[in-house]
């Protein structure tokens, strides 16, 4: 078989992200690297090193190729970097240009391949390169991109103009909008859709490209995506390869792009997440993605029962799909967290592939907790190990943060969320979801707060009276309404 292209080695999009991409001493000036004698240029980072383990564990790479595209004279050394730390594997030189393969298993006892480039005469150039491999089986992949948005063309229109340089330059992948806010024109081509659907939220936006992707049956995976990201296309290239070689046993697990901080762009926010029976706990918030071991640490995701991966980026196959069925009626949060433990699978991620994102704190206004709260605390009757006490821990935790916030209107509106929960999913969608979001502007949060607790542990008590029932009559839903189309057309009210 011959070499296929991983992906490129990519430059930064912005001086702030610089060291995700480039670490060292030197000069960036258009899309070149500019060096000095002596000077080193590193690509050792989260989205220009190899991620060798993972290449090994999840495909059937074989042989791997380094491709550099250079100006002058250089050291070329390549370096192992594991926990432990770092090993000098190889020194080269060259001038002009660098073409070499290896044998992946010659790697092995790393979790990433660096390279070092050392300048050896004043104004060396480093002008781009590339890695590629050779497999031993491949799949067919065709991948559709689901973006959901609502009123959000700030983000989603710069993004729209990158995905089309992928789609363009790789005709297997192609991208979905579904707008939730009905503000953009409609749009039907082979690379990009643009759908209008009624405002129910994430989960009806995610939901309906879920069921055109699946009704029109081309692709072989689809990809969620929130429309308020900034996107890096090598993440996608490096997730199309990886699908194409992937090896048989991983062929239906999810596989999650990370949170980067939009903020404070070289940490990350998570890389994979589980539900430990109260709350959601994240494995990778605060890694310092410019430190090799920390890149190290970030590729050993733990194995947690309950694991699931956000929806920022996620990628699903089509086949899972149409196995498990379709997601919750959430309107917003916990349908991805249900939706991964349903699959039951371990989360796939690799370095490089991922999104920044906007810290979801600076978007939790009081009702958009009303639908995180119901949302979550109904992540308690479809998750392993989860029972009437759990639940009851998940309301007091609730509770008891706020209060130490000051944060009573949340609290308030957790006692509207507990009286949803415990009619089940037949009063939760027995009003539209945007008449249900229209309608919780317009309530009062002035209740006496003392009043207001003793409300929501009536409540609480209520629930786990009826706990059995309650728990019953929510597997059914997902068991019986969601596994094909019918539910969720009738719901979006689509033909």
């Amino acid at each position: 078989m011959s070499f296929e292209k991983l992906y490129d080695i990519n430059f930064p999009l912005s001086a702030d992200k610089m060291e995700l991409y480039f670490q060292g001493d030197f000069e960036i000036a258009d899309q070149k690297i500019i060096l000095k004698k002596a000077e080193i240029l590193d690509l050792g980072t989260y989205f220009n090193s190899l991620s060798v383990a993972k290449w090994s564990q999840y495909t059937t790479l074989k042989k791997f190729k380094v491709s550099l595209q250079l100006k002058g004279s250089f050291f070329v050394d390549f370096y192992g970097v594991s926990i432990y730390g770092e090993d000098e594997i190889l020194r080269i030189k060259c001038k002009d240009s660098f073409d070499k393969d290896f044998y992946l298993a010659d790697f092995s006892d790393f979790d990433l391949l660096g390279i070092r480039l050392t300048a050896l005469n004043d104004n060396a150039e480093f002008l781009g390169g590339e890695y590629s491999g050779e497999f031993i089986t491949e799949n067919e992949v065709k991948i559709g991109i689901i973006i959901c948005t609502f009123k959000r063309e700030k983000y989603l229109l710069p993004n729209l103009e990158k995905l089309k340089t992928l789609t363009t330059n790789n005709k297997n992948i192609s991208v979905m909008v579904i707008d939730n806010g009905s503000t953009l024109d409609e749009t039907q081509s082979d690379e990009l859709q643009i759908l209008h659907n009624p405002n129910f939220g994430g989960s009806g936006g995610f939901t309906r490209g879920l069921i055109e992707q699946v009704t029109e049956g081309k692709n072989s995976h689809v990809i969620l995506m929130d429309d308020d990201v900034v996107i890096e296309l090598s993440s996608f290239e490096r997730l199309y390869t990886v699908l194409r070689h992937m090896k048989l046993e991983y062929q239906s697990n999810f596989f999650a792009g990370a949170m980067l901080n939009i903020d404070m762009p070289t940490i990350q926010s998570e890389n994979t997440a589980y539900w430990n029976k109260v709350i959601s706990k994240t494995f990778g918030n605060g890694f310092d993605l410019t430190n090799k071991q920390i890149l190290c640490l970030n590729e050993h995701t733990p194995e947690h029962v309950n694991s699931y991966a956000g929806w920022w980026f996620c990628c699903i196959p089509i086949e899972v799909i149409k196995k498990i069925g379709y997601p919750l009626p959430n309107f917003i949060k916990g349908d991805d967290i249900e939706y991964g433990i349903r699959n039951g699978s371990a989360i796939l991620s690799m370095n490089g592939i991922g999104v920044w994102h906007e810290a979801f704190a600076k978007k939790l206004t009081p009702i958009m907790k009303f639908f995180s709260d119901r949302s979550m605390l109904l992540v308690n009757h479809f998750a392993e190990d989860c029972n009437k006490f759990t639940f009851t821990a998940a309301v007091l935790l609730r509770i008891l943060k706020r209060f130490f916030k000051f944060d009573f209107d949340s609290i308030r509106i957790l006692e509207f969320a507990l009286r949803d929960l415990n009619g089940g999913f037949e009063q939760i969608t027995s009003t539209r979801a945007d008449k249900k979001f229209e309608s919780l502007k317009n309530t009062p949060l002035d209740k006496n707060i003392i009043s207001t607790v003793i409300s929501i542990i009536n409540l609480t008590i209520q629930h786990c009276d009826s706990y059995d029932k309650l728990d019953k009559s929510y597997k059914n839903f997902r068991d019986y309404k969601l596994m094909n189309q019918q539910f969720w057309r009738r719901y979006l009210m689509i033909n």
